[in-house]
């Protein structure tokens, strides 16, 4: 088993604007590339030939008509931290801010009537927690009002966690001046501008959880007949993959590893069929709770009767590491496969879908904030340095395109991450991943009639009673004849429907089934299905060896 780590990189912004390619949006509503990633001012957000952070001219005067309206921190999603002149606290944020992730910050603004067009200075104020502070400057000619489609018609900053700029503690103020004093005498009769915002240094809002993803991508062999195919797990795709993954995900670090590949010699008739298989892998190789499995099953159409990936939508319980497994179709587009692995490891992130206009989804969430599943704000991919229109992108976990995050699906990925990361970071006395594991008989079953037996380990989910009407199902042990125990079930299915899990905790004595030959399985008509025992993939893992 090969690994990989994926580490936030810098974003190289270009904000000498002069240094810029055409940053306006295209017709499906992305900004092109924010200029040239060689720049020699890209990290720091200084303009002007040197480079040079030292102090600005302290005379100047503060900007006349020009009025700042929103100051935004973009790490995916906006997250406004100003708004006309004042500091906004964190009840009414829309999220969080991750530390050591990079971040775009725009300043918005608006010009009187008779406003002078002339070249006005944006100072960015940082002060760290230990006292120490950093000024920004950009200079730019401003026509009019700020316009959020544009990076040539904003002024804006790219904060690099490399350079430590993204850390908690730290406040921010950004103020305007005027730079030319002719023109400054040509503006007259202009208002005192909201040039500032806030007043004082505010917190930026920057969180000091530990938020991290871990995921181990299986690529399949699929051979069949006269099928013969790997998954194409180059390092070209993977890092489309992964990129696109950690752009829209509300964490600092995305740890993932490339596995071996595993054997499919099955027809494919239906993807949900690889999640049992997946899931009794992650048992077999004791996977720590939080580290999600994700399929990659090679499909050159990119999907098996229209369905372009499968997952289960398990809750943050540390026992349900079992459901943390999601399948994709690798076929001849890596990008749509991109945006598939997304929305599935969405899925095992606990999120359902989300309704939107053009295309029906099973179980949206009601309350998903924004008008048909639009992602409501500007989005900014901190890798691919494209901005997101919130007018014509629909967020992620709907089935509209084209896609990106909200601050909904940003939120729901903080929370969950936060907590899943936790679990690493315990002492040893109270970290035990599996103090409360027991072994879990799982059947799980496809709309196209694939069905697969297991044993794993984990705990049921922790909302979820067997014995209540809601899962009527029950799993009956026997051997020579004899009942030898009847197990309650939990039925958990996949975000499609296509796929049902029915999962049942095993007595202990019956974990690898000695003196089981026959088990039962009555389904909510009361309808009997029997298979021998045999049939149940045992777990390579045994309780007893980690009790």
């Amino acid at each position: 088993m090969s690994r990989h780590s994926l580490l936030p990189l810098a974003a190289s912004l270009c904000l000498a604007v002069a240094g810029c390619g055409d940053n306006d949006l295209t017709d499906d509503g992305v900004a092109n590339d924010v200029g040239d990633e060689t720049a020699g001012t890209a990290d720091t957000g200084e303009t002007g030939d040197s480079g040079d952070t030292g102090e600005p001219e302290e005379m100047a005067a503060p900007g006349l008509g020009i009025h700042m309206t929103a100051v935004e921190a973009n790490q995916g999603t906006a997250i406004f931290v100003g708004g006309n002149g004042q500091w906004v606290g964190g009840a009414d944020r829309l999220g969080p801010l991750v530390h050591d992730r990079d971040t775009l910050l725009r300043i918005h603004y608006t010009v009187d009537d008779n406003w002078v067009p002339r070249e006005i200075e944006a100072r960015l104020r940082l002060v760290f927690g230990d006292g120490s502070e950093k000024v920004l400057s950009q200079v730019r000619m401003v026509d009019g009002p700020s316009a959020p489609n544009s990076l040539n018609e904003i002024f804006y900053f790219g904060l690099a966690a490399s350079d430590g700029m993204v850390v908690p503690d730290m406040a921010y103020q950004v103020e305007f001046y005027e730079v030319d004093g002719g023109a400054l005498a040509d503006a007259s009769g202009l208002s005192p501008g909201t040039w500032q915002t806030p007043p004082e240094p505010g917190l930026l809002g920057v969180q000091a959880e530990l938020v991290e993803l871990k995921v181990v991508f299986v690529p399949y062999h699929h051979k069949y007949q006269n099928i013969d195919r790997v998954a194409d797990t180059s390092d070209a795709n993977m890092k489309l993959i992964t990129d696109y993954l950690f752009e829209q995900a509300a964490i600092h670090t995305l740890k993932w590893e490339l596995h071996e590949p595993e054997l499919w010699e099955n027809p494919m008739v239906g993807l949900g069929g690889v999640l049992g298989p997946l899931a009794a892998l992650r048992d077999n190789e004791m996977a720590f709770p939080n580290v999600y499995y994700h399929a990659l099953f090679p499909i050159p159409q990119g999907g098996v009767a229209g369905v372009a990936g499968v997952a289960l939508v398990p809750g943050d319980g540390k026992g349900e590491g079992d459901a943390r497994v999601s399948v994709t179709a690798l076929g001849n587009s890596v990008s749509s496969a991109a945006g598939v692995v997304v929305h599935e490891v969405g899925h095992t992130q606990g999120m359902n879908h989300v309704k939107c206009p053009f295309a029906d989804a099973a179980s949206p969430d009601p309350a998903y904030p924004y008008e048909n599943g639009y992602t409501g704000q500007w989005g900014f991919g901190i890798i691919s340095h494209q901005l997101y229109s919130p007018s014509n992108h629909f967020d992620y976990m709907s089935y509209c395109n084209p896609s990106w995050m909200s601050t909904w699906s940003w939120n729901k990925t903080f929370t969950r991450a936060v907590k899943l990361t936790s679990w690493d970071y315990l002492d040893e006395e109270t970290q035990d991943p599996w103090g409360a594991d027991k072994p879990l008989l799982h059947y799980s079953l496809t709309n196209t009639g694939d069905e697969f037996w297991w044993v794993g380990h984990g705990t049921l989910p922790e909302t979820a009673d067997p014995y209540g009407s809601e899962y009527p199902h029950h799993i009956e042990l026997h051997g020579q004849g004899q009942l030898l125990a009847a197990l309650p079930t939990v039925v958990r299915y996949s975000n499609d429907y296509s796929t049902a899990w029915v999962v049942a905790e095993l007595p202990m004595e019956y974990e690898r089934l000695e003196g089981v030959d026959q088990i039962i399985r009555v389904d909510d008509d009361n309808r009997a299905w029997a298979v021998p025992a045999h049939r149940v993939q045992l777990s390579e893992r045994s309780s007893m060896a980690w009790k």
